[in-house]
């Protein structure tokens, strides 16, 4: 079988780690790498072991090369419409950043580009292809705990990296828009129901509007940075209603130092209609508590298998995944659809926190 031929377009942080990932695939080879930043692009080909990209510094010259079949795209969320939309017209299979887009039209344009012309796009929402919440789902759909009634997710963490886009509310469609589809995604995947409304309240406690704020983060590679105007919310409290009744709370800070003090990192926990509880921390390890049986059970996950260099759980699972989806025409697990419905979630509390008041999904659809 000849080798998928990939393009990375933006080599930052995400896009390293993905173009290292692929990079150790057989099935791939690294053929372009297209970045403006020069550290960025330098930092990725000295840990690549067996692709020699060609570098470019504008995607437009790679639409239309014939020995070109995939490309992954991590640049920032406002620009994804127009580089994620350009690749499926030409006929590339896509693999995009999460979120989909930093607004419901945008993401709308991508999933028909996508449709129209036939080709994978997969989401990078990470947590669907990890062990440890393939794990949850799967005690789930063995009854452990019978329907999920409550979720929560606590995530109490440092700041966004320095770059400016990130706290620029018009480019990233907010700090819920950029980082907690992730978990609304995993409140729907074993949820199994529709979200109806939302409920956020939030605002800025640290990072302040007008003012100078000295940015520092602890996984970023880039260098601090002061960010003088950042119009994105710090923290947040999140409800969502299910049409079945199930309900979900998400706590968001954005402003923890040093992160992860109390060693317990994210948190995401639920409770079934049987009493259970079944809590994940961390990325690493889940608890379950209760139930009809009264058992306690702790399970540590491995975490290392579907993952590289410390990164995301399931960042190469999903990589894997990818090329599987390519040579074997099926669609992916992250789809554009289920990305759509996070992405939803999360415009409706950054819209919920400015209004004031509930917000239905459905006002955002009309």
């Amino acid at each position: 079988m000849s080798k998928i031929r990939m393009a990375f377009i933006g080599v930052g942080d995400m896009g390293s780690h993905h173009c290292i990932g692929f990079d150790l695939l057989e099935e791939c080879e690294v053929k372009y790498i297209c970045d403006m930043n020069e550290a960025n692009v330098a930092r990725t080909m000295a840990e690549l072991s067996n692709s020699k990209p060609i570098v470019c510094t504008d995607y437009r010259e790679l639409l239309h090369k014939e020995g070109l079949d995939a490309v992954v795209i991590s640049v920032p969320n406002y620009l994804h419409r127009e580089v994620a939309v350009a690749f499926l017209e030409a006929g590339k299979h896509v693999f995009l950043e999460k979120p989909v887009a930093h607004t419901l039209e945008d993401c709308d344009a991508i999933i028909k580009a996508a449709e129209e012309h036939q080709r994978i796009l997969q989401i990078g929402l990470v947590y669907r292809y990890s062990n440890l919440y393939r794990r949850m789902s799967k005690e789930l759909e063995q009854g452990r705990l019978g329907d999920v009634k409550l979720m929560w997710c606590k995530e109490f963490r440092d700041p966004f990296p320095p770059a400016d886009w990130f706290y620029d509310k018009s480019k990233s469609g907010g700090a819920i828009v950029e980082k907690d589809c992730h978990h609304f995604d995993i409140f729907n995947w074993m949820i199994k129901a529709k979200p109806v409304r939302v409920f956020a309240s939030g605002g800025q406690h640290v990072m302040k509007q007008g003012q100078d704020n000295r940015i520092t983060n602890s996984y970023s590679h880039y260098p601090a940075k002061n960010i003088t105007d950042p119009t994105i919310v710090d923290h947040a409290f999140i409800t969502i209603d299910y049409d079945n009744g199930s309900k979900a709370n998400l706590g968001l800070c954005m402003y923890l130092k040093p992160r992860n003090l109390m060693g317990e990192g994210l948190e995401i926990g639920l409770i079934g209609e049987n009493g259970g509880q079944m809590v994940a921390k961390n990325d690493k390890t889940i608890d379950i508590v209760g139930g009809n049986d009264l058992t306690k059970d702790h399970l540590d996950i491995d975490v290392t298998s579907d993952s590289i260099m410390g990164g995301h759980t399931g960042g190469q699972t999903q990589r894997t995944a990818f090329i599987a989806c390519i040579t074997e025409g099926k669609q992916p697990f992250a789809t554009a659809q289920i990305g759509r419905d996070a992405l939803l979630i999360a415009l409706a509390a950054e819209k919920s926190i400015i209004e004031e008041r509930y917000v239905y999904l459905d006002e955002l659809m009309s």
